[in-house]
């Protein structure tokens, strides 16, 4: 907090000196610099956003500088820009998808979030006082006509037992311990990508059965009961993870419960793209297709699993750690067996 406090945005008149240099150069380390200072100090979750959230808004904000033009001769000025820049800023991104399809990687969802990135980086300038109004209220994200859960699938229960079994084929031990936790912890327990990297090893709590997550989405803190079999896969662990400690092959002060064993940062806190690329080669192991890869898969599956269990979408909520049970309803959805066994009941009534 003391870093921010000392932010050159913190003082109101610097603060407009500066968001005017940035706004009239259209330098984008600055810009965004600013806009990183005001999520942190305004936003609705004060202190609690996440890297993947400020990540996102910079890929956001650059793109949509492109978009401008140069700085030294851009065809849009960022001080008076009018919401019908702002719609053709949309109608340039979406003609992208369509034209690029999976080559740019955009999807509709990407289109949203760059609006979404600009929105917050307009929101900053009008607090810092280097223009008035906001021109991206009133212009609206796409919407995507397909379901989220026509698009996304949690893996099924044969899958799902697969993947947990998939580590055994590692050669290296401790690589087979960590890679099962990290799927426990996804695809069981349904803790998010960054959520995984981010858990220290006093986060584990065996015996209370529990797992804290100190900083979920949002700044939110959850605990979440600890099952038998994904403790016994966590206690394993944490028993080779100190081994390799005493061994010397990890760093005693590195206190990060999922470590990374890349050459490159070896002993070092794993990444959320080192995360994707482990989970990814499972998958792709297990013979997945492509569209099922990622992170967020062990999460949905996780979510399904739990739904299927209860039938009971607050204690899905309260696992998965959302701010609404109707976000979780999603995974009534994913559930192909909820809808075959809706589907054997309306036969059989006929």
């Amino acid at each position: 907090m003391s870093l921010v406090l000392a932010s050159k945005w913190s003082q109101p008149e610097n603060r407009r000196r500066e968001a005017l240099r940035a706004a009239q150069s259209q330098d984008a380390d600055a810009l965004l610099d600013l806009l990183s200072h005001h999520l942190r100090v305004k936003s609705r979750r004060a202190g609690g956003v996440s890297p993947q959230t400020l990540r996102n808004y910079g890929v956001a904000v650059r793109d949509f500088l492109a978009f401008t033009g140069p700085p030294e001769a851009p065809r849009l000025s960022v001080q008076n820009l009018t919401p019908d820049d702002l719609e053709a800023y949309i109608i340039h991104t979406r003609e992208r998808l369509r034209q690029d399809g999976k080559k740019t990687g955009l999807t509709l969802g990407s289109v949203a979030t760059y609006l979404y990135g600009v929105r917050a980086l307009y929101r900053a300038l009008v607090w810092a006082g280097a223009v008035r109004e906001n021109p991206t209220q009133g212009v609206a994200a796409p919407r995507d006509p397909t379901p989220a859960h026509a698009k996304r699938r949690a893996l099924p229960p044969a899958q799902y037992r697969a993947l947990l079994a998939a580590p055994d084929g590692q050669p290296d031990p401790a690589t087979a311990a960590r890679d099962r936790a990290i799927l426990v912890l996804g695809a069981t327990l349904g803790l998010r990508a960054q959520e995984i990297v981010d858990l220290q090893v006093g986060d584990v709590r065996l015996g209370l059965r529990e797992v804290h997550v100190t900083h979920g989405k949002g700044g939110k803190a959850r605990r979440i009961p600890l099952p038998p079999a994904a403790g016994q896969v966590l206690a394993a662990w944490l028993q080779m993870r100190q081994a390799l400690v005493l061994a010397g092959d990890l760093p005693q002060d590195q206190l990060t419960l999922i470590v990374s064993f890349h050459r490159g940062n070896l002993g070092g806190k794993l990444t959320t793209a080192g995360l994707r690329s482990i989970v990814n080669g499972y998958f792709q192991r297990l013979g997945l297709p492509p569209d099922m890869w990622g992170a967020h898969t062990l999460r949905r599956t996780a979510g399904t699993r739990l739904y299927r269990a209860t039938r009971d979408l607050h204690v899905v909520s309260d696992v998965l750690g959302h701010a609404s049970v109707t976000t979780s309803a999603i995974y009534a959805k994913l559930d192909a067996d909820v809808r075959l066994e809706a589907l054997s009941a309306a036969e059989q009534a006929d």
